[in-house]
């Protein structure tokens, strides 16, 4: 009797580990897909491109610099802020490595 209560105390480890493993590391793999995705598109952004940036702040790309970009937001108003401030694009654009079209 007691290998029987042993075996199934086993199974119910196994679908505890299983469950852990779906709950867990499936979600942290799609997040990672997410942010590639992100900073493809950031990396493929060009001038006159529009996106919101972290804050809320909606503008124009007008430049680039190493990890910064230059975004003009209001008439004589630039700013330059990091690539990773870029939370959205309102100029939808895929890449065209990925077979995207304008």
């Amino acid at each position: 009797m007691q290998t029987a209560a042993q075996g199934s105390a086993t199974w119910i480890w196994w679908i505890m580990l299983a469950f852990a493993f779906v709950v867990i590391f499936l979600p942290a793999r799609s997040q990672k897909k997410r942010e590639q995705e992100m900073k493809t598109k950031v990396d493929a952004l060009q001038k006159g491109d529009q996106i919101i940036l972290a804050s809320g702040i909606i503008g124009t790309v007008v430049g680039f610099k190493d990890e910064a970009l230059e975004v003009k937001v209001a008439e004589n108003v630039k700013l330059t802020v990091l690539k990773t401030a870029v939370a959205g694009f309102l100029t939808d654009r895929t890449p065209a490595a990925q077979g995207g079209k304008k």
